[in-house]
This record gives structure tokens, C-alpha cells and sequence, in this order.
């Protein structure tokens, strides 16, 4: 079994019960001809490059599919007569997949994605609250080794030498 997806744009001016009765056509005409659906993405309403058909705007929806090569000349010849399809494109993605493995691994990409980004929240909220409590919060070096804003003495001393060594190549060019 080939891994499509397939890309297509719906015309801003439908009803949200069309616009979703369309996409399960979509994806029941995938089942129909002997495919699976791997996932459904709707990306939302977004702005088009240029005008197609008289709009400037439409919903776009994304189909992750298993199936042959018919199912994909299935959904594209399903989309070429759809009055309520601006625009699609489909795409090759794997020529030989599990569909339920696929599910499984994005399953399991959505999780970790997930708890990256509840992690990074925690992270900024542990930070906003040291700020309003008024403690610099400290940030960990490349090394290791942790430093507030202010600068460690390290990087201070290093300033100091390279102002010297500046200073110093002045004088030896005013010397020549």
C-alpha cells in the first residue's frame, strides 16, 4: 500500500455543515476504493496567493491516505468535478507503508509534541513568575555553569583584557 496526501482548497463561501459533509465525502471515496485514512487535517481559512475562481480566500484540508494508485485517481477526479473545490494537489509520499503503524508513529509524535510543549510552558510560567517576584532568574551556560544577567566575573575580567588589548594596538600603530 502507497502513502498519498492529498491537498485541496474549498470555496470560503460554504456552510460549515457543507464544508465538513465535503470532506467526508473525501475521505468516505479513500474507504470506497480500497484505501485507508491515515489522518485529516483541516489548516483553516487562509489568504491565497492570488485570486482563484473570484476568491481570495479558502479553507484548506489536508487527507493522509493509504491506498493504490486508483484511489488517489479516484479522490483527484472526485476533486477535478467538485464545484466547491478551488484548488488540490496530491502527493506521493511513501510507495509502501502499514497505515496502522503510520497512525501509531503519528500518534505518538502528537504525545510527544504535546508534553514538549506543556514542558515549555511550565518553563516560561516558572520564569514570568521569578521575573514578577522580582529574582533575575539564573540561565545555564553552554559549560554548565549558571549565570544570572548581570555577567560572571569571568566574562567581566575578559572584557577588561580585550579593551587593554585594543588600546595597546592603537598606541603601537601610532609608534609606526
Amino acid at each position: 500500500m502507497r502513502r498519498y496526501e492529498t491537498v485541496f482548497i474549498l470555496r470560503p463561501d460554504l456552510g460549515e455543515s457543507v464544508q465538513k459533509e465535503s470532506i467526508r465525502r473525501f475521505e468516505n471515496i479513500v474507504r470506497t476504493s480500497g484505501g485507508e485514512i491515515i489522518e485529516t487535517d483541516e489548516w483553516g481559512f487562509r489568504e491565497l496567493a492570488y485570486h482563484i475562481k473570484g476568491e481570495r480566500r479558502g479553507l484548506y484540508v489536508r487527507l493522509d491516505y493509504g491506498g493504490n494508485g486508483a484511489t488517489m485517481t479516484e479522490i483527484e477526479r472526485n476533486l477535478r468535478l467538485s464545484d466547491s473545490v478551488l484548488r488540490y494537489l496530491s502527493v506521493l509520499v511513501e510507495r509502501d507503508i502499514d497505515p496502522v503503524a503510520v497512525r501509531t508513529d503519528l500518534e505518538a509524535h502528537r504525545r510527544r509534541s504535546a508534553e514538549a510543549r506543556a514542558a515549555a510552558e511550565a518553563a516560561r510560567a516558572a520564569a514570568e513568575a521569578a521575573r514578577a517576584s522580582g529574582a533575575e532568574p539564573a540561565r545555564e551556560t553552554a559549560l554548565g555553569v549558571e549565570e544570572t544577567s548581570a555577567g560572571s566575573d569571568f566574562e567581566q575580567s575578559d572584557n577588561a583584557e580585550v579593551a587593554e588589548s585594543d588600546r595597546s594596538s592603537g598606541e603601537d600603530d601610532e609608534q609606526r
